[in-house]
């Protein structure tokens, strides 16, 4: 395999980077949000979601196109659409046009993700994908990291909407650098003949026909709806229960990203080394159910220091959170990856929509910040519950037989 795959995996890192940037950058706005517009929690934790409606709404299209058209494409009109949202956001003077333009920011945030993983089997041996799944990934903490530690302090000192505005700097380079640099890798040109030999409908009937996937799809849908709900409200519950600034709020809750940032490839590289995905997978779901319960029933009341510790914590032991995609791009042949990490990253976004909210309606009932963290930990044990009748895929590298 060529070198030069080091070069794609290091382009789309960085747009990865800059779709978890604006997914969870609203987060810490949400106390201005509230103040502003005199909205409840709930009605907060909508316009965050609202990212994830589209996001969820196109990620089977966005798989069966990648697998049609080609990566490059894909990630290049994602992006212009980002482009446009990150502008039109901080024009938004409504609960309404703020919603919309959250809701456009999702729509081109959702073309880099699978294109990057399309790009990864292109370009990557199979003993290497796991690492390489991991290290991409890790765009994802690197960005909600920047996210959560700048975006409160750009707000602090230019006003929310310009310091949204100032995103705009990094997706711009972001955009430049795939024009230039991605390609298709050596497995493109036959996969993609793989791929138009079967329709769009089939490709989708015969992955969901699959009944190994289920239980990933389930597993996802609550783990990741559950952790983007601590991530919402963490830190409205920092700056109003523990009294923390904005800033620190962003700082104590960005280290939970910034540890996926390490967890995510050394989750990858331990997968590849021992040949074994689901115990990896399992332990960090367990994690996640542990995580949470501590922020309930014994952050309050220990100030910055027992949050920040925590949140460390919490990050550096999601890694295995990764794996179900290298399980899936395994369980399938290579016409139908693209197809497959759709769906799964459907169910993901499914319940990013809508668990974050059902959180919000609990704290809006209860007031109670624990009330809200013990029920994410209800949705990651559910999570665990359905992850354990995951199929093993790490040991063999035969993908599951479609006709």
């Amino acid at each position: 395999m060529s070198r030069y795959r080091w070069v794609i995996l290091g382009v789309c890192l960085l747009g990865f980077t800059q779709v978890h940037i604006h997914r969870v950058g609203f987060a810490p706005l949400i106390p201005t949000f509230m103040g502003d517009l005199g909205i409840t929690y709930a009605a907060a934790a909508t316009i965050m979601t609202a990212y994830f409606w589209t996001y969820a709404a196109v990620q089977v299209p966005v798989g069966v196109l990648a697998d049609r058209l080609g990566p490059r494409r894909m990630m290049l009109v994602a992006l212009s659409l980002l482009v446009a949202g990150v502008v039109a956001f901080p024009l938004s003077r409504d609960y309404t046009q703020s919603l919309v333009t959250r809701g456009l920011i999702g729509l081109g945030a959702a073309g880099i993700w699978l294109p990057g993983l399309r790009l990864i089997h292109e370009w990557f041996p199979p003993q290497e994908r796991g690492r390489a799944t991991g290290l991409f990934s890790a765009g994802g903490g690197i960005g909600g990291t920047t996210a959560l530690m700048l975006v409160p302090v750009l707000a602090e000192h230019f006003g929310w909407r310009w310091g949204y505005a100032m995103t705009l700097i990094p997706l711009l380079a972001t955009f430049a650098l795939i024009y230039v640099f991605v390609r298709s890798g050596p497995l493109a040109e036959r996969r993609s003949a793989a791929a138009a030999s079967r329709g769009a409908a089939a490709a989708l009937k015969d992955v969901l026909g699959v009944a190994a996937l289920w239980p990933i799809n389930v597993a996802v849908l609550f783990s990741y709806g559950a952790f983007i709900g601590l991530v919402t409200f963490l830190p409205a519950f920092l700056l109003r229960h523990e009294g923390l600034t904005p800033g620190r709020a962003g700082l104590v809750t960005g280290l939970i990203t910034a540890g996926t940032a390490v967890s995510w490839p050394l989750a990858g590289f331990i997968s590849d080394w021992i040949g074994r995905r689901k115990a990896i997978y399992l332990f960090s779901l367990g994690m996640c159910v542990l995580s949470c319960l501590v922020f309930a029933l014994l952050v309050p009341g220990t100030g910055w220091a027992g949050a920040a510790l925590v949140a460390l914590f919490t990050g550096l032991m999601l890694g295995g959170l990764v794996t179900p995609f290298v399980m899936v791009v395994e369980l399938f042949p290579a016409d139908l990856i693209g197809t497959a990490s759709g769906v799964v990253n459907t169910f993901c976004f499914v319940g990013s929509l809508l668990i974050p909210v059902l959180v919000g309606k609990i704290l809006d009932m209860s007031d109670s910040f624990p009330a809200a963290f013990t029920a994410c930990a209800a949705f990651e044990a559910l999570a665990l519950a359905s992850a354990a009748f995951t199929r093993e895929t790490g040991m063999h590298r035969r993908p599951v037989m479609v006709t």
